[in-house]
Parts: C-alpha cells; structure tokens; sequence
C-alpha cells in the first residue's frame, strides 16, 4: 500500500522566502512550502477519524475523553462528533466516563487493519 502524502494548496504565504505554494499535509496537519522546504506547524487542530480513536483503544484498553483528545490532537468539538458517530454505530461504550471499544468495534477495527495492509 502506498504511503503517499495527501497534500491540498493553502492561502498561506511562506515566511521564509514569501512563496504562496505553500501545502497542507493532511496526515501529519503540518503546511509546507513548496519552493523552499520550510514546514510551518498549522495552528489548527488535525481531523480526526474513527479509525484513530479506534487504534488508540485497541492499544490502550479504555481511555477518557481529555486523553483521547491528547493522543490525537484533535478539537473537543471534532472528537466529540466522531465519539458520538461511533457510539450510535454501536463501535464504542461508554462507562463512566471511560470509553473502550466494543465487540463489534473490535470486529469493525481489525477488519479495517486488514484493508489498511492489504489482506
């Protein structure tokens, strides 16, 4: 599978040389500027994906809101809405104030590694 990076053109101008091709990595949230190779870190939060939330879990058991939101850099309002998406799939349960993945998420999160790898 190909690791290739998915970069979108911003309106951001570079401040070392002033060049306006400047990209957005959207894998990393990071912009780069073309012409010179400087990286100028977004100030934004990145997106985040159920699959993100997904491997964290797998990785670490059960895990809070405020620690998910370290783990994957993204805003209380994204990761909410993408906490929320899994629970009504039936991915995630929440037990005070801990959230882990469920049989089914188990089932959804493996099946997705196994595309990621190709099988």
């Amino acid at each position: 599978m190909s690791h290739r990076r998915s970069l979108r053109f911003s309106k951001t101008t570079c401040p070392i040389c002033g060049s306006k091709e400047v990209a957005r990595d959207d894998n990393k949230g990071d912009l780069l500027c073309t012409n010179c190779g400087h990286i100028i870190v977004r100030t934004e939060t990145r997106a985040v994906g159920k699959f993100d939330i997904a491997q964290h879990l797998k990785r670490s058991g059960k895990m809070n809101f405020a620690g998910l939101q370290q783990v994957t850099g993204a805003s209380e309002d994204k990761l909410f809405g993408v906490i929320r998406n899994m629970q009504d799939m039936g991915l995630l349960s929440e037990i005070q104030g801990q959230y882990s993945l469920t049989k089914k998420g188990q089932r959804w999160y493996r099946q997705r590694l196994g595309q990621e790898w190709g099988y």
